[in-house]
């Protein structure tokens, strides 16, 4: 069976398992074989990433490629550049910014654990929403300033599908704790302003991880990839009786202010 389907870079995980599944759609091994459809979307994200990281390529013929279990093997590839163009800061070639793989890495903590930190995905939806149910109300209160038992859908969807051009969410999950099972327990992200040279930043932590160092991971990841964007400065606003955080952005560096806007806040 030969199919063709069309779409543009970059790719996700779950973008790709869907051009799978309306490539093939119901034809015989690949419906009855997830993991067929696994490894070729792993596949595809790969290509998705050199393409988007190499400006220069511009055509990729991978034949053959066979199947070992979960994984796809590539036997033989042949790859056509143009010589003229030339490596790029950033993706200014791209019309969506990729998802930052640099980005992902292990960070220990100073009571021995291990985080994985890396940008929040698309898929990562369920996970977020597990994250902010199991929060204790008085740290959903201290992230949102009112009252909120758990995300709506509109929320989840802007909280995970991040436009990376402009704002990043970083997340960290416990690195011990099985795969199966992945768990936020914390997440900062900052959302760049309209002027392009400062952004808002939050941070929020789950309550068994909190005053563990997570929070300062998250943030000095944060600030230095706001840096690495030519943001200038990030911005916050604090409640003002949640004294906590008043004293962890305080050590960061952060200056307070009132808000003039707002007597319960500092900014």
């Amino acid at each position: 069976m030969r199919a063709t389907t069309l779409t543009l870079p970059p790719l996700n995980q779950r973008l790709a398992a869907d051009i799978v599944r309306q490539a093939f759609g119901d034809d015989g091994e690949t419906a009855s074989e997830p993991s067929i459809v696994a490894a070729t979307a792993e596949l595809l994200t790969a290509v998705s990433a050199l393409v988007t990281a190499l400006p220069w390529v511009t055509g990729a013929l991978l034949d053959p490629v066979v199947f070992d279990g979960a994984r796809a093997v590539v036997l033989g590839a042949t790859l056509v550049v143009h010589p003229d163009r030339k490596l790029l800061r950033g993706y200014p070639h791209m019309a969506i910014h990729p998802y930052p793989v640099e980005l992902i890495g292990d960070v220990p903590l100073p009571d021995g654990a291990t985080l994985h930190v890396r940008p929040i995905r698309p898929e990562d939806a369920d996970t977020e929403r597990a994250f902010v149910s199991a929060l204790s109300e008085s740290t959903r209160y201290y992230r949102f300033f009112y009252r909120l038992s758990e995300l709506t859908p509109s929320m989840l969807a802007r909280f995970t599908q991040v436009d990376y051009d402009r704002e990043l969410a970083l997340v960290a999950l416990d690195a011990g704790a099985a795969a199966a099972t992945p768990a936020f327990v914390g997440v900062a992200r900052y959302i760049a302003n309209p002027d392009r040279v400062s952004a808002e930043f939050a941070v929020v932590i789950a309550d068994a991880w909190q005053r563990r160092g997570v929070g300062r991971v998250l943030m000095k990841g944060l600030i230095v990839c706001a840096k690495r964007r030519g943001l200038e400065r990030i911005e916050g606003a604090v409640l003002r009786d949640n004294e906590p955080m008043l004293a962890f952005v305080r050590a960061l560096g952060f200056a307070l202010r009132d808000d003039p806007a707002d007597a319960t806040l500092l900014v």
